[in-house]
Parts: C-alpha cells; sequence; structure tokens
C-alpha cells in the first residue's frame, strides 16, 4: 500500500462513519438558534478574550467570550448550514464539543497506529492525517 492509498482509504473510512456536527451529538438540548453565511468561517486567536468567527472578507459573523461556543460553530461551518442550533447551557456546549473532539481524535489515533504498522518512517504520519483531514474539510482546534 502506498501513503497515497492509504490517505484514500481513510478518507473513504471517516467519510462512512463520522458523526454529523452537531445534530448527532444534541439530545433534546433547549437552543438558541443564529443566522450564519454559507461560506467559510475563519476562527481567528481571541483579541482581548473575545472569539471572532469571521468570514473570509474579515467581517466578523460571531462573537463570544466561551471558546467551546466559538469552536462549536467552526466545527458546524463544515457543512456550511445558514443557521445553526446552539445549546442555551454552556455545559452542553463543552460536552458535544469535547465529544465531537474525541471522535475526531479516535479517527486519527487509529489511523496513526495503522501508518505505523504499514510504514517504516512514521514521520510522514502528520502530513498524511492533515492531507485526510483537510480533505474532508475537517478541523481540529
Amino acid at each position: 500500500m502506498t501513503e497515497k492509498e492509504f490517505a484514500a482509504k481513510w478518507i473513504n473510512k471517516i467519510r462512512v462513519e463520522l458523526k454529523k456536527f452537531p445534530g448527532d451529538f444534541l439530545k433534546n438540548d433547549e437552543c438558541n438558534t443564529i443566522k450564519l453565511p454559507t461560506k467559510l468561517l475563519i476562527f481567528p486567536p481571541p483579541i482581548f478574550n473575545t472569539y471572532q468567527i469571521i468570514e473570509e472578507s474579515g467581517e466578523t459573523v460571531y462573537s463570544t467570550d466561551e471558546h467551546f461556543k466559538a469552536k462549536y460553530v467552526v466545527y458546524a461551518n463544515r457543512t456550511r448550514p445558514n443557521e445553526l442550533q446552539i445549546p442555551v447551557k454552556d455545559l452542553r456546549t463543552y460536552e458535544i464539543v469535547r465529544d465531537y473532539e474525541k471522535h475526531l481524535d479516535s479517527f486519527l489515533k487509529e489511523m496513526e497506529i495503522e501508518f505505523k504498522n504499514l510504514f517504516p518512517n512514521p514521520k510522514g504520519f502528520k502530513r498524511i492525517s492533515l492531507q485526510v483531514f483537510n480533505s474532508l474539510e475537517l478541523i481540529r482546534h
């Protein structure tokens, strides 16, 4: 197996097994709805402990002082929804983001184990895992 075949295998595996965010993680939670542009959103570093989610033009789309709310919006943006349900309770937002990140990390761990078993130089794993995640428009903050 080549690295290219390995990446293609994992792209297909993740595409099939990836849970939908946030839908598959919400459980009858009371939520607020926010409107979003159906564009790629960017998560720059915080300014004065405020996280501003921006679109490519630099216009602020969403602002919060909660790190996990900002992650929630960015992760949900993968499918470019025009509106998003965010739990009213901050603890639920944190739990949903945490569970989604564990879900993504489980792919990375499994992929790394397989990569190390197949290829003598494990240094290429970071490059391949980035390639797999980028092709699926997955972000792990």
